[in-house]
């Protein structure tokens, strides 16, 4: 038998409902929220995923098309089994490359005295002063060299791990090749404003060679790291590259026997330096998927055959 509820009790009880309802509502609410996340989440990495396959396809297929006897300036667009894809692409070489200042194996690098010089060079016509660019191209060397020998080969200068030990935050060097030009940074005597002034000319390439860059893609903001590996003053470089012929130079020879550079004492390994192909090209692909964009940079060898991948980011360079 129920019990019927006194009047001064009523009151209480619909207010115990109505908590009960406005609970269940809250519950409700954060339920149906979660769920609508949920599903948002899961159509993104969707949406992430076919894109990132399409970035995949249009990788192989680029690569299929490489080398090119000359880069398009303009983008283009791969139809990928996973959709379009928008690709640009450019001279990966027309730098000076951090990891030339050494030479030798993985595991076995010592420093290259003449990559040394070109990085010392290159900083000098960006206006760093002679002795902190001579400085900070020895203590390059020694972030990637094996040894702990601060300077070796006669070349003074350099910074070891016992430099960078009293820093306030202690670190040490790499010991191997810089895989980003971002990682200069960390290196002795290179300022913010220093990093600024040169990242622009400099690559970090997966090999421990001279530079060679593209006698035939050059503009004339190359000109610092031709002035670099030549020994040559700036202003000759900078019209060096804009005497360029309508066809192209046909070899590097060619482009050392002009009368600006014709007769000038130019180190048999920098006269042979420069190509007149690009051997690594950079790319740019992005790829959309139901308004979800994904970028990809990366670094191809086009002297492969077949051309192959030896570097792919997620995401714009930095």
């Amino acid at each position: 038998m129920t019990r019927a509820i006194p009047p001064k009790e009523q009151g209480a009880a619909l207010i115990n409902v109505l908590v009960l309802v406005g609970g269940l509502a809250a519950l409700s609410t954060t339920l149906f929220d979660r769920l609508r996340l949920a599903r948002h989440l899961d159509a993104t990495r969707t949406a992430v995923a076919t894109a990132r396959g399409a970035g995949l396809a249009g990788e192989t297929m680029l690569l299929a098309r490489l080398p090119l006897k000359m880069l398009p300036a303009q983008a283009f667009a791969l139809p990928t089994p996973a959709g379009p894809v928008r690709v640009s692409l450019r001279p990966g070489g027309n730098c000076l490359n951090l990891n030339a200042v050494v030479t030798g194996p993985a595991g076995q690098t010592v420093t290259r005295p003449l990559g040394v010089e070109q990085l010392a060079r290159l900083l000098i016509h960006l206006d760093v002063p002679a002795d902190d660019a001579a400085r900070i191209a020895a203590a390059t060397a020694d972030w990637i060299d094996v040894d702990q020998q601060p300077g070796v080969g006669g070349i003074g200068g350099g910074a070891e791990d016992p430099a960078y030990a009293r820093a306030a935050t202690p670190y040490r060097t790499a010991g191997t090749l810089m895989a980003e030009v971002s990682e200069w940074r960390a290196v002795a005597g290179v300022t913010p404003a220093i990093f600024a002034r040169a990242a622009p000319h400099l690559c970090a390439l997966p090999v421990a060679e001279l530079s060679r860059p593209n006698l035939n893609s050059l503009g004339p903001e190359a000109a610092p790291v031709i002035a670099a590996i030549g020994a040559v003053p700036l202003a000759t470089a900078r019209d060096a590259i804009a005497a360029r012929p309508p066809g192209g130079w046909s070899d590097a020879a060619a482009f050392w026997a002009q009368p600006l550079l014709a007769g000038r004492p130019i180190a048999a390994d920098a006269l042979r330096q420069p190509d007149v192909r690009d051997r690594f090209v950079a790319y740019r692909m992005a790829a959309t998927t139901d308004g979800t964009s994904l970028v990809q940079t990366g670094l191809i060898d086009a002297a492969r055959r077949p051309a192959r991948l030896v570097v792919r980011r997620y995401g714009d360079e930095n």
